[in-house]
């Protein structure tokens, strides 16, 4: 009898021990959905405007200067997914993005060293799309989610860059002369530069990511960005910010 209840007592152990290894697996497995969801493909949108923009522009002869305008709008979509290294706390991301960027170009040079004829100012609308290929890496908070709890752990800084090539073009553009400039008449309706161009282009960027539910995130983002010489203007850059959405699946 005695064995009896020992052989019992035996298989109504191991039976709970293996229920709760079912149930544990159950639960790694619902983890291990989650991770997938979360380091897995994602695409994004974001808007922003820039800061300030410098460089150089030609007309003729002679060089103008950029004017710094801000308040440049950019939008971007991008495209992308991350792998999460298992040793250390950093995740990897590599993402297409495609960037339309819209601004202001204008200039002056001092009319005392100019011919009456030889342009004084400008002014220029540029538009601008380009697709670059980027890769990023971020620390990753969430693996110390049970010690800094859920909220800390959706935080993730982030730094990156990218290479690319897209299109430039210039519309609306218009140039004072010396004479004009001096005598204050109205500007003609003349086009100083009017190119459409492919350039290369390259950017990096910094920023910080804030995950919840696992799929869903908002991002906050610093961005240089700058572009290769043109035919009438070198040496152009902007900087400016991001706000997006990325979701994960």
């Amino acid at each position: 009898m005695r064995t009896l209840a020992l052989i019992t007592s035996l298989l109504a152990t191991l039976s709970a021990f293996s229920a709760e290894l079912e149930l544990k697996s159950l639960g790694d497995a619902a983890d291990g959905a989650k991770a997938k969801r979360k380091y897995g493909p994602y695409v994004g949108v974001s808007v922003g405007e820039s800061f300030g923009q410098e460089g150089n522009v030609r007309i003729g002869s002679n060089s103008f200067p950029l004017d710094d305008v801000n308040g440049s709008a950019i939008f971007s979509i991008e495209v992308g997914k991350s792998w999460k290294m298992k040793r250390l706390p950093v995740m990897a991301s590599v993402d297409v993005e495609g960037t339309f960027m819209s601004t202001s170009l204008s200039g002056s040079i001092p009319t005392a060293a100019l011919a009456p004829s030889d342009v004084a100012s400008y002014e220029a609308d540029m538009n601008s799309l380009f697709f670059t290929l980027n890769g990023t890496l971020a620390l990753d908070l969430y693996r110390y989610r049970s010690r800094i709890g859920k909220v800390a752990a959706g935080f993730r800084p982030y730094i990156g860059g990218g290479l690319g090539g897209g299109q430039v073009w210039y519309r609306n553009a218009t140039a004072r002369s010396a004479s004009q400039t001096t005598g204050g008449t109205v500007a003609p309706s003349s086009v100083p530069f009017s190119v459409d161009e492919f350039i290369n282009a390259w950017n990096w960027y910094a920023g910080v990511e804030w995950t919840w539910q696992d799929k869903y995130s908002v991002f906050l983002e610093y961005r240089d960005f700058s572009f290769g010489d043109l035919e009438n203007m070198t040496d152009f850059s902007t900087d400016g910010y991001l706000v997006g959405f990325r979701y994960r699946y």
